[in-house]
């Protein structure tokens, strides 16, 4: 290991979406990291038992594990899409970490509280197995309404409290939302994960992507959001977490930690 991060850092693989389970853990490991964020689609390519066993090996400790959303609009593909998280949670149960999560799914019924109501029977199996082995179960709150039908931290609160899940803080999706760090803080003790990213938000002469990017390589108060998580009680890991396509720069994802890890340190125990 070349790096010592703090332990609350996490990496998420996400961020190296092309890569396979192989070369994240290469890389987790040659930059030092301790804590590491996974997705599920890698580590069914390689298999439950081997990814748990090359994890224990190397030590690491788990911010999460990424599914996809349920089908909310097909009850049929519910048991299915249960299984999924049931493995998810023994995995972490098995290493040590935080929460199984995925967007709450796609919308499309009349009324908000119909989709609310179908994502708390769908998900409430998977809560009271997590339960039982210690792991949260959560959802992500995101714009992209082919997969949530939540958008906002606020209308996310409703949800935590009608379905039992914990709630994914996404610096990189909510920064824009009214009043954005009071709801974190209100949030408490029921966020699940924090994840942080950035946004090159420019101006109207010359305005960004607006995407979700590597921290330090936009405009968002990052520091400020994680004050207001550390505010609100939380005390899990933050998370590095954006869509990372096509080739890495791994030299900024390293280079970004750094930053990221100093800045915890600064700031969290």
């Amino acid at each position: 290991m070349t790096a010592l991060f703090h332990p609350r850092l996490s990496l998420s693989a996400v961020a190296t979406f092309d890569w396979t389970f192989e070369q994240d853990i290469e890389f987790w490991s040659r930059a030092g990291l301790r804590c590491v964020g996974l997705l599920l689609r890698k580590i069914e390519a390689v298999g439950f038992e081997r990814a748990v066993a090359e994890l224990r090996r190397r030590n690491f400790a788990i911010s999460c594990i990424v599914v996809g959303p349920f089908t909310l609009l097909d009850s049929s593909l519910w048991e299915a899409e249960r299984e999924s998280i049931f493995r998810c949670i023994d995995v972490i149960h098995a290493l040590g970490g935080g929460a199984v999560y995925g967007p709450p799914g796609k919308g499309g019924f009349d009324s908000w509280d119909e989709s609310a109501a179908r994502y708390a029977e769908a998900i409430a199996p998977c809560i009271a197995y997590g339960a039982s082995r210690g792991v949260n179960v959560a959802f992500e709150p995101t714009l992209r309404s082919q997969i949530s039908f939540v958008h906002n931290i606020r209308d996310s609160l409703d949800l935590v409290q009608r379905s039992g899940a914990v709630v994914v803080v996404d610096i990189g999706n909510c920064y824009a939302e009214r009043d954005v760090r009071q709801w974190i803080r209100r949030a408490g003790e029921h966020i699940g994960l924090v994840q942080i990213s950035d946004v090159a938000i420019g101006t109207m002469e010359e305005p960004g992507a607006g995407t979700r990017g590597l921290p330090g390589s936009g405009e968002l108060p990052i520091e400020e959001f994680i004050r207001a998580a550390i505010a609100a009680g939380y005390e899990g890991p933050f998370e590095i977490e954006y869509l990372g396509l096509g080739e890495v720069d791994q030299s900024a994802v390293l280079a970004s930690l750094t930053q990221m890890s100093a800045l915890l340190y600064g700031l969290a125990a």
